[in-house]
C-alpha cells in the first residue's frame, strides 16, 4: 500500500468508489463523522486499511463483503455493498448469482433475502419501483445431467483432474446418504454448474460465507477447494483481513489459522 496518502485519504477514496462519486464518499465520511470512535474506525481502518488495501482488487473485495453481510443478514449494510459491487464492476447478473451459490451454503431464506436487497438496488439504479432487469433462470437438467455436472465440479474442487467418479460417488452416497445425492445433484449439479460465475467465484463466495458463520469443517474443505479453483494464498488472506471489518477479529483469526494449516499441508505460501 502506497504511504503517500494519508489513512484518511486512502479511506476516502475507497468510500467513494463503494458509493459511486466523490460525492458520495464524502457523504459517507460525514456520516461516519457523527459516529465518534465507531465512526473513525469505519473510515480510517475498514476503508483506510482494508478496502486500500492493493493485494486484492475493489471488485474481489465486494464480493467477499457480499457474500458475509448475506450470511450474516445484515441487510441495511448490505445494500450499501450491493451498490458498491455494482460501482466496482459486479454485473447485475453476477450479483444475482452471488445470491445463487450461496443459497447451498447459508440456505434458501437468507440468499433469498439477500436477492431482495439487490432488487432494491437495481431498480433504485434504473429509477423504476421496483426491478425490470430479468434475472437468469435456473438450468434444468434431468438426473444423469445433474450428476455427471456434479461429478464434473468435483473433479476441479479437488483438484484431480483423473478422479475416479464412480468411486467418489459411491463413497460420498455410502457417508451422506440422501444427503450426500443432494450435494452431488443440487449443490454442485445446479448450483457450481452454472454459467454465471467462474469456479474461482464461486470458492470466493463460498470461503466468505463459511468464514463469516464460522463453520470450520466446511471451511477446512473449500479452502483446499479456492487453491484448486485459482485463488492464491494471497487472495485467501485478503478474505480474512475483509472479515475483520465485517465479521469481526475472532472470525477472521479462526479463518487466518486454517487457511495456514491448509497452506502447509500443500506446500504453498502467502
Amino acid at each position: 500500500m502506497s504511504d503517500s496518502k494519508t489513512r484518511a485519504e486512502r479511506g476516502l477514496d475507497c468510500l467513494s468508489t463503494i458509493a459511486g462519486s466523490p460525492e458520495g464518499g464524502q457523504g459517507l465520511a460525514d456520516f461516519f463523522e457523527t459516529r465518534g470512535a465507531l465512526g473513525s474506525f469505519a473510515h480510517l481502518t475498514a476503508g483506510g486499511e482494508i478496502w486500500a488495501r492493493e493485494q486484492f482488487s475493489r471488485r474481489d473485495r465486494s464480493v467477499v463483503v457480499i457474500s458475509a453481510l448475506t450470511a450474516m443478514g445484515r441487510d441495511m449494510e448490505l445494500k450499501q455493498h450491493v451498490a458498491g459491487g455494482l460501482n466496482h464492476g459486479l454485473s447485475v447478473d453476477e450479483v444475482d448469482e452471488i445470491m445463487v451459490q450461496l443459497s447451498a451454503y447459508v440456505g434458501l431464506p437468507f440468499a433469498l433475502s439477500g436477492s431482495i436487497i439487490v432488487d432494491a438496488v437495481i431498480a433504485e439504479r434504473d429509477g423504476t419501483e421496483s426491478r425490470t432487469t430479468p434475472r437468469a433462470p435456473a438450468i434444468v437438467q434431468d438426473d444423469e445431467k445433474r450428476r455427471a455436472a456434479g461429478l464434473d465440479v468435483l473433479t476441479t474442487l479437488l483438484g484431480d483432474p483423473n478422479l475416479d467418479k464412480k468411486a467418489t460417488e459411491e463413497a460420498i452416497m455410502g457417508q451422506q446418504g440422501d444427503m450426500g445425492a443432494l450435494v452431488m445433484d443440487y449443490a454442485f449439479g445446479d448450483v457450481w454448474s452454472r454459467p454465471q460465475l467462474s469456479r474461482r467465484d464461486r470458492s470466493l463466495i463460498v470461503i466468505s460465507a463459511l468464514t463469516a458463520i464460522n463453520m470450520k469443517h466446511e471451511l477446512e474443505i473449500h479452502l483446499g477447494a479456492a487453491l484448486n479453483h485459482g485463488l492464491t494464498p494471497v487472495e485467501i488472506e485478503e478474505v480474512m483481513i475483509t472479515m475483520v471489518a465485517y465479521g469481526g477479529f475472532p472470525r477472521a483469526i479462526d479463518g487466518i489459522l486454517l487457511a495456514k494449516q491448509v497452506f502447509e499441508a500443500r506446500g504453498v505460501s502467502a
